[in-house]
């Protein structure tokens, strides 16, 4: 509740409308609470709509190769029938009808785990993948991405239904005013913005020019007026080559991959970037499992020679579509997902990213010696990707 999002959005606008406000027990709990409380609507940061994404294609995995099939082409037509209907209109002729047979026969299934009443999501706090915004929308449960500051009370923009751009945070909300500094760096002007820091004047001044507020963030904003984050311009990885990459689009692509729970991408006046990465424990156990691995507890199984292969080998399938200076030359594998107790994470499930540096600045070093380790009696945490 100390969150400016959660407070504004969960608390005082449904309250203003009359709504009814149900609060989950914890993260764990999410999609049992709301089968309980049956919501209309929805706020919550990217993590959950990641953890959405992954468990449904995780339970297709298991599903016959003829349901399997089924499940791939319905959500292939209804990425089709978004398209026609949002984002480029046209007319949707027989493909209106092949979306409706999908929807009532697969779609509308999984909406009942969430309570079967579920009008649509508000993502913000994080940037959201855009597959998987693409994907809430084709099973029917819009997610509106939009994006705000503590110091803007919160929300700057917001997709709708009838203005939507998949990897954008939308449109100027009304009376909200933004352009780009000449370094990219998004301002913003209203009504919106703070009076100022408490008790903080010198604070103030630095971020607030001619009543425009620096965000803080690198954007970009399309010929439309849709505003598209790119990442914390502190947090702006600077190799030792001079490429300049963010490093949000990079760990979003990493945690697409089945194997992959979450990614920190490092490289800050390196002259290659390194990864830490945390596993997805289901898949990982069960390729344990096929290739019958022995292993005494998570951590013996992450070190496994066959683990780490798997990985550097699925990273390498990612690193051939990014550009050389992007790609991921060496990685760390944990054994456990970053976490709030661990605090690794924000309460709005953010990287923590000064703790994450610190807490394994020695592992990550040795990815930079030669042969990826501290010294010849030490495993290194896995080799080089080729």
């Amino acid at each position: 509740m100390s969150h400016v999002l959660e407070r504004t959005a969960g608390y005082y606008a449904p309250l203003m409308t009359g709504c009814h406000v149900a609060f989950c027990e914890s993260v764990d709990k999410v999609v049992e609470n709301m089968q309980e409380a049956s919501p209309t609507v929805m706020v919550s940061v990217p993590r959950l709509f990641e953890k959405i994404y992954a468990r449904i294609y995780e339970d297709v995995h298991k599903m016959s190769s003829i349901r399997s099939s089924l499940f791939h082409l319905a959500v292939k037509v209804g990425r089709e029938f978004i398209s026609r209907r949002y984002i480029d209109p046209k007319p949707l002729g027989l493909l209106g009808l092949q979306y409706r047979f999908f929807d009532w026969l697969v779609f509308q299934k999984i909406r009942k785990r969430f309570g079967g009443r579920l009008k649509y999501f508000i993502s913000g706090g994080a940037p959201l993948d855009k597959l998987i915004n693409e994907f809430m929308w084709v099973i029917g449960i819009p997610t509106f991405e939009g994006y705000g500051l503590t110091e803007t009370s919160p929300a700057v923009t917001l997709n709708s239904p009838w203005k939507v751009r998949f990897g954008s945070v939308g449109t100027p909300l009304p009376g909200t005013e933004v352009k780009l500094a000449d370094d990219d760096e998004l301002l913003v002007r209203g009504p919106l913005v703070m009076q100022g820091y408490y008790k903080a004047p010198e604070e103030t001044e630095k971020v607030m020019q001619d009543g425009w507020l620096k965000t803080g963030d690198i954007a970009r904003i399309d010929e439309d007026g849709y505003v598209y984050i790119v990442d914390r311009k502190k947090e702006i990885i600077i190799t030792a080559g001079g490429k300049n990459i963010a490093p949000q689009p990079l760990e979003n692509v990493l945690r697409m991959d089945k194997y992959i729970s979450q990614a920190f991408v490092y490289g800050d006046r390196k002259p290659y970037l390194v990864a830490i990465l945390t596993p997805n424990l289901e898949r990982l156990i069960q390729m344990a499992q096929q290739e019958e691995l022995d292993y005494l507890d998570m951590e013996d199984l992450v070190t496994n020679q066959r683990v780490q292969e798997r990985y550097a080998h699925r990273l390498q399938r990612i690193n051939d579509k990014l550009p050389s200076y992007q790609t991921i030359k060496k990685f760390i594998l944990l054994p456990r997902d970053f976490s709030v107790d661990g605090e690794e994470l924000t309460p709005t499930l953010k990287l923590k990213r000064k703790v994450i540096t610190a807490k394994y600045q020695d592992r990550i070093e040795r990815l930079y010696l030669r042969n990826g380790t501290g010294s010849d009696d030490q495993p290194q945490d896995n080799g080089g990707i080729t």
